[in-house]
């Protein structure tokens, strides 16, 4: 019984997600402008869920997931541009390449604490950045890449709508969702949560504190690495800024943090409220003096973590519980 109500624990955060998203057309979503939206929120969503395990439950704020990000764009663009594997296939060798470089690269880094693993993070991406631009060759350099352009190839990951990409990036994220409550309910997750709260008490409980981080890390860069190959499919291109630059590594932890890392959930509600809150300012300030519309943006961030620095998946529980607590003493009255 015991073994059932875990299952379902586990796997209910993605059933719940996947439902909903696919509701979403039905009754809230419109128009195309709100359908596209939608779509890169629920790919930043992806990617928040990849930083969520090693930032979330690990404990590591990185700041380098934006590599992780191009990794998956770029291998998934170049096996189909150059070798025509469709993308189907590439996006998990680009998972699997992401993962084994992030493994090598950040190694040295996860003995690091705090702010200096962040720091290193961020270094790592500002140098691959770089990288990608000087080897134009093999990049595309500042330029890019771009996918070519075939109608209604599900094959080649093109399809007769977009609504037809709606529904596959929703499993995407139902099966994001759904790894990273396996995660958060495996051994894996309580030894990254112990090596989060206290890593000098859980070496000395026994865990191997950089084998942990060093399998959550590469977890975390493979969905991560899905999501920028889904970005490169959505976009149909990829440069080093769109895949590899630091406002991607920005958007991507942000996304976590606000909504709640640490969570199952966290990233999804974020990435529900952060990125159509940037595509709404961006064209109510866009007649606006350069700026104004970051100031707006920063300025919601902060009042969202004032109110609950833990993020919106833990202020939305505060105010269900609350909720509970007045219906549960709320007097009946005299019915007599």
């Amino acid at each position: 019984m015991n073994r059932l109500v875990g299952v379902g624990r586990t796997v209910l955060p993605g059933l719940g997600v996947g439902v909903v998203a696919a509701s979403l057309p039905y009754w809230l979503i419109t128009q195309q402008y709100v359908l596209s939206v939608v779509m890169v929120a629920m790919i930043y969503a992806i990617a928040a869920q990849g930083w969520n395990i090693i930032g979330g439950y690990g404990g590591l704020l990185s700041f380098g997931h934006s590599v992780f990000f191009g990794i998956g764009a770029y291998t998934t663009a170049l096996l189909t541009v150059r070798l025509g594997i469709t993308p189907w296939i590439g996006m998990f060798i680009g998972a699997a390449v992401a993962a084994v470089v992030g493994a090598i690269l950040t190694f040295p880094a996860l003995r690091l604490r705090g702010v200096y693993f962040t720091l290193a993070t961020f270094v790592l991406s500002l140098l691959v950045t770089d990288l990608a631009v000087h080897f134009r060759e093999f990049t595309g350099g500042d330029q890019g890449l771009s996918l070519p352009f075939t109608r209604n190839n599900p094959l080649m990951f093109q399809f007769d709508s977009s609504l037809t990409l709606y529904f596959v990036l929703v499993a995407f994220l139902a099966g994001a969702t759904l790894v990273v409550a396996f995660v958060a309910r495996s051994r894996l997750g309580l030894f990254l949560r112990a090596t989060r709260d206290d890593p000098d008490a859980a070496l000395a409980s026994g865990v191997n504190v950089t084998r942990t981080r060093l399998f959550g890390l590469m977890i975390s860069a493979a969905i991560t690495s899905i999501a920028g190959s889904l970005m490169l499919e959505y976009l149909r291109f990829i440069d080093p800024a769109t895949g590899l630059g630091a406002n991607t590594a920005f958007i991507i932890g942000l996304v976590a943090l606000v909504g709640g890392r640490g969570t199952v959930l966290g990233p999804v509600i974020g990435a529900a409220v952060l990125i159509p809150a940037q595509q709404i300012l961006s064209s109510t300030f866009a007649a606006a003096p350069a700026g104004l519309s970051g100031m707006a943006y920063a300025a919601i961030v902060v009042a969202i973590m004032i109110v609950d620095w833990r993020g919106l998946h833990h202020l939305i529980s505060r105010l269900i519980g609350s909720v509970r607590r007045s219906l549960r003493h709320r007097p009946t009255g005299d019915l007599s």
